[in-house]
């Protein structure tokens, strides 16, 4: 396995040059995933791609997961924002491919990791800042690394100049030991660390430090060793693996019921016993910190909140941003990493929520912002934000809060319940008291119910309650379990609620840096079918739903990434390079056994990594500091096996909180500042239902915008959403007043796939708070004298114009389409094409021969029910193009399906080059009203029926078919 590892090298030469791989992507992108649109780049708030040739700094940020499952994540636009904020860097990003695009990008030498906006390799970047939010990424980040021309390991990469600093951070960046192996005596010949540094904990301010110092030494000439040298002590939360000596002895091998803890076995499958145990953990030089503290920002309002987040190419995440209003956890959950790794628990002020909430509105195009926060309701001021947000955004998103706090407070399902806010998640975790004093949740079935009975009483329509699965369960447990749902069953028919209750189960996860981290892993160990059984039936006796949200195999391969040590970094690069898996959201039973089978030819145990630990078990993860002291971990665990707790150090009404000593807080005045604390007085009622009022009676705004060609596989919606930002930036007056966008013509004609390619005119209306000042602000005249302003705010269209128009945008019956077709397409395959189209859609018409063009002339008899009304085959040659193209202009009403007759164009075995398609919206039409007076067209002599909208306006008293046909 060793020797194997040990002789990888980079067998391609990947395409070194950004124009190389522009124009691969120009050839190619029908072929990928999402229409290629996660590797097209130049989302608004992004960096421009002239820029990059005269940064004095260049930084790649790479995810380990897709654009699509990481467009809801902040922690990369975060990073890029502070990025941004220092001079001469310039900043891109890079995904991980879809499964179908890997090969795709593989046969075509192409780098996996490509900056999405300039196209450029990883190669041509000063620094690839990796960003990991969970465990189960890592599996990706070898091949990532080196089938995008990187060396695996550090010694490698140190040498060469043309090789990027790789440095790791992100939510998991402390459970990343097992990529910096490998140990002493592994027979990598000196090589190792896929990471040359890791930044540990809140980047606000270490990221800035860092790139500061790495600007400077490039500048200067350093080396990267030297680089990475000077920021020891300089960069907050910086840690260099490869500074810290991590020795192994050799045991002698004891009996395997030795290993048995807490009645359970570490592993039914294991004859032999792990041999190497890590002993000692040791810094190599004294310029190195020992242990590493992680970095913290103490004082958020010190530290811009997200602001200028790139507004990615995602439909279902457009227009809706996220503000962090508070970080870590004053909670000592005994499972939740984020409560032990985040803390001690802080709050961003009102002022500066409300300063970085109208930043983000504006510079994202926002209608919807959720309230970041591990428990938005433990926040002081949390009246006044849901007040203050309520009145300048549509919505507010409130997503994870406590049980417990949400009993005590009966106001907050009041003011949720008049916001909007009609799904609520909570985790009750344990299912039963017993068990969640085990995972120290401070919670008792009274305050679930008491939370219940308020929910249910607003009219919630989802209650989502989350429980973990511990491996402890026993039958006492699952009958009190019992006897809750069929009591909450009770209480919901009591309260008349028509909510749907799920209830969602996850195996527990012992993380390190928490108590946890000494308890034998059980749920890795086991997989407890009985017990999931049985809390499915439970559920759905009782008319409650019941899902799993990760498999015993996940769980396994989760844990033992988390608790594995350097010795592991073998088998990963194994499993990522010569295996050649990749993680997208799930673990195959395959993977789970060439895991296992990793294991056992490297003469490792399992059970090692799961066995429960003793107080002085020395962890990989101990050369780093969370600044949780170890010993209270060791407290807390103890506690938590005996079943029992205390409460946790938030000051809250009927409990007098005190400080419990886990080290986390630097100062009194922060400790007091949690214990004492207290949730500022609701507002009235009346305040929140006054401004619900006034948001049903908005102010609409229509925009007219022509989409160019470059951007026509871009979301619809993306348009709106990029026109109220440009609004907002170049009027910032206008922000608080924004709502939303409420349509465009497209919602209105045709949502297939075929025509939701088209580019060229639509119009998109913007709702607005119905104030006076708003009015004034958004009149035709001052509009237009801000229009320069507006449009320079836009990327990808031209806004043709724009007012407050009355009138219905959704009248459109008939629609002027442009389809330009390749060149290999001949004037008479089109008239065929065509012919056969409106043939199977029962279209009589006649075929003429006029002017070098085909003209498709539709019955007049069948015009009524027809899907189309004119149609017209001809060449069609734009700027800069040498060779002939064809294109048919075609009159069609908004049943025709575009997507079914490109596909009668194309054939199945064309069927993706349909994405290629070129389709332009020229105009739209409606249907003159039946009050209207009556007039004859002067070409043809019929009745006039359609009515200009947008676009292509009608010839005077011309019929559309006619207007459209004096053009030839």
């Amino acid at each position: 396995m060793f020797d194997t590892i040990t002789n990888l090298n980079i067998s391609h030469n990947y395409i070194q040059s950004s124009q190389d791989i522009r124009r691969w992507y120009e050839k190619n992108y029908h072929l990928l995933s999402l229409s290629g649109l996660w590797l097209k780049g130049g989302e608004p708030n992004t960096m421009d791609p002239a820029l990059f040739a005269q940064a004095k700094l260049r930084f790649l940020i790479c995810r380990l997961s897709t654009y699509r499952d990481v467009s809801i994540s902040t922690s990369h636009s975060l990073v890029a924002q502070i990025a941004q904020e220092v001079e001469h860097v310039f900043v891109d990003f890079a995904f991980l491919p879809p499964p179908k695009d890997l090969e795709i990008m593989s046969a075509s030498q192409v780098p996996l990791w490509v900056g999405t906006t300039t196209k450029e390799p990883p190669s041509a970047f000063d620094v690839l800042g990796i960003s990991n939010s969970f465990v189960l990424e890592l599996l990706n980040l070898p091949a990532l690394l080196l089938f995008s021309g990187i060396p695996l390991f550090k010694k490698e990469r140190m040498l060469r100049s043309d090789i990027p600093l790789i440095v790791l951070g992100g939510a998991n960046a402390a459970v990343t030991a097992v990529l910096h192996g490998p140990a002493e005596g592994q027979g990598f010949r000196g090589n190792g660390g896929l990471v040359d540094a890791v930044i540990l904990g809140e980047g606000e301010l270490s990221v800035k430090q860092f790139l500061r110092i790495v600007l400077e030494g490039k500048l200067a000439g350093m080396g990267k060793t030297e680089i990475l040298r000077s920021c020891h002590g300089k960069v907050d939360g910086f840690y260099e693996p490869d500074k810290y000596i991590h020795r192994y002895i050799t045991l002698a091998r004891k009996q395997h019921a030795e290993l048995e803890t807490n009645g359970k076995k570490a592993g039914n499958h294991e004859q032999g016993l792990r041999e190497n145990t890590l002993a000692e953990i040791m810094p190599k030089a004294p310029y190195v910190a020992y242990p590493v503290k992680s970095a913290i920002v103490y004082d958020l309002d010190q530290a811009r909140a997200l602001e200028s987040g790139p507004i990615w190419y995602e439909t279902e995440n457009l227009g809706t941003g996220s503000i962090q209003i508070s970080s870590g956890c004053p909670c000592f959950c005994s499972f939740c990493a984020e409560s032990w790794e985040r803390k001690p628990y802080r709050e961003r002020s009102l002022r500066k929520l409300l300063e970085g909430m109208r930043a983000a509105k504006a510079q994202q195009g926002l209608n919807s912002i959720n309230l970041s926060s591990f428990n938005f309701n433990t926040h002081t001021e949390l009246y006044s934000i849901i007040k203050s947000f309520y009145e300048e955004i549509a919505s507010i998103s409130l997503k994870s809060q406590r049980f417990d706090l949400l009993a005590a407070d009966r106001f907050l399902a009041d003011a949720q319940k008049i916001i909007g806010k009609t799904t609520v998640s909570c985790g009750m975790e344990g299912i039963s008291e017993r068990l969640r004093k085990y995972l120290h949740k401070n919670l008792t079935e009274e305050h679930i119910y008491k939370a219940c009975e308020f929910l249910f009483e607003k009219g919630i329509r989802e209650l989502k309650i989350f429980l973990i699965r511990t491996g402890l369960e026993q039958p006492d447990d699952l009958l009190e379990f019992r006897t809750f749902v069929e009591r909450l069953e009770k209480l919901k028919s009591m309260t008349n609620s028509k909510a749907r209750i799920i209830f969602s189960l996850t195996p527990l996860y012992y993380p390190p840096h928490t108590p946890l981290q000494f308890h034998a892993c059980t749920t890795a160990l086991e997989d407890d079918k009985h017990t999931r059984k049985e809390l499915n039936h439970l559920c759905r006796t009782n008319g409650m739903e019941f899902r799993e949200s990760a498999s015993h195999t996940e769980t396994w391969l989760m844990q033992l990434l988390a608790m594995g040590d350097r010795q592991l970094t073998p088998a990963l690069i194994r499993s990522s390079i010569i295996d050649g898996f990749f993680y997208y959201n799930s673990v195959p039973k395959y993977v789970f056994s060439r895991w296992r089978a990793y294991l056992h030819e490297a003469g490792l145990s399992e059970g090692y990594y799961f066995n429960a630990k003793e107080k002085d078990h020395v962890f990989p993860w101990d050369d780093i500091t969370m600044g949780i002291k170890k010993n209270f971990l060791w407290e807390e665990y103890e506690r938590s096996i005996r079943f029992t707790e205390q409460e946790y150090c938030l000051g809250r009404p009927q409990v007098k909180a005190q400080c419990l000593g886990c080290g986390a807080c630097p100062t009194s005045a922060q400790i007091n500042k949690i214990t004492q604390h207290k949730i500022s007085q609701p507002f009235l009622l009346e305040e929140l239902d006054t401004i619900t009022k006034k948001k049903r009676n908005t102010f609409i705004l229509q925009a007219t915008i022509e989409i160019d060609q470059t951007m026509r596989l871009v979301p619809k919606q993306f348009f709106g959403v990029a026109i109220a930002r440009a609004l907002m930036i170049a009027m910032p007056e206008i922000t608080p007043y924004y709502q939303s966008v409420t349509g465009h013509l497209m919602d209105f004609t045709d949502e297939r796939k075929g025509a939701n390619f088209a580019y060229g005119i639509n119009r998109y209306c913007l709702a607005f708070l119905p104030e006076n000042r708003a009015k004034v602000l958004l009149q035709k005249e001052t509009l237009l004298k801000k229009l320069g302003s507006i449009q320079k705010q836009c990327k990808g269209f031209f806004i043709k114009e724009m007012g407050p128009e009355p009138g219905n945008i959704s009248d459109i019956q008939y629609i002027l389409y442009r389809i330009r077709f390749p060149k290999d397409f001949t004037i008479s395959f089109l008239e065929q094409k065509l012919g056969e189209h409106l043939h199977t859609n029962y279209v009589k018409h006649t075929v003429l021969k006029r002017q070098g063009a085909t003209v498709f002339k539709v019955d007049d008899k069948t015009k009524k029910n027809a899907i189309v009304l004119y149609a017209r085959i001809d060449t069609d040659l734009q700027q800069n193009e040498v060779e002939e193209k064809h294109a048919i202009l075609l009159a069609a009403t908004k049943r025709f399906n575009v997507q079914s007759f490109l596909e009668t164009c194309y054939g199945f075995k064309r069927k993706r080059e349909i994405v290629c398609a070129e389709i332009e919206t020229l105009g739209y039409y409606g249907k003159k009203p039946s009050t209207e007076k009556k007039a004859m067209c002067s070409s043809c002599n019929n009745d006039i029926h359609e009515t200009f909208a947008v676009g292509k306006p009608l010839e005077i008293n011309q019929c559309l078919v006619c207007s459209i046909d004096k053009k030839l």
